[in-house]
């Protein structure tokens, strides 16, 4: 009687140990967005990106550049944004991790160029970007942000085609 329980209780811990060790893989996937976000993107340290995004790292988001791999088109777009918005802040909201995914929903906190003549515009806008995590480094991902609200909070008007 009790081999059999024993045999049973392997049997049982073996089946979950897949489980847990899926569990760990995606607390250290949602870690390694939470820095990407909070301590790479948000405090401008772009120098960084080499340790957090894979060499042939791709951006499938809609109209992002096919033709740059690795971290050099974060840094490009992070840069290309940086000359609108000087200091950029992403907020995390929530991270939701599934397999080799996990999708940050984020606000972003920023202020536009001022001159001397006007200060530059704050804005707020959400954010939302699924991962895709592979040997400990960011591959690639997908990018939605709200950029009808950015430019309503930049003072920009939409008109219908006419």
């Amino acid at each position: 009687m009790k081999t059999w329980r024993t045999v049973l209780f392997l049997f049982l811990v073996l089946l979950a140990l897949p489980l847990a060790v899926r569990s760990q893989d995606m607390s250290a996937n949602k870690a390694l967005v939470r820095r990407y976000l909070d301590e790479i993107l948000s405090a401008g340290r772009l120098d960084q990106l080499d340790q957090l995004l894979a060499a042939d790292f791709v951006d499938s988001t809609p109209g992002a550049p096919k033709d740059m791999r690795g971290p050099e088109v974060v840094r490009a777009a992070q840069q290309r944004a940086r000359e609108i918005f000087p200091k950029v802040e992403y907020k995390v909201e929530d991270l939701i991790a599934e397999g080799d995914k996990v999708v940050a929903r984020y606000i972003v906190r920023a202020t536009s160029q001022g001159s001397e003549s006007s200060p530059g515009r704050p804005i707020e806008v959400t954010g939302v970007t699924i991962f895709r995590i592979a040997d400990g480094k960011i591959r690639e991902a997908w990018i939605v942000n709200d950029q009808i609200e950015m430019f309503l909070q930049l003072g920009y008007t939409l008109q219908p085609p006419q």
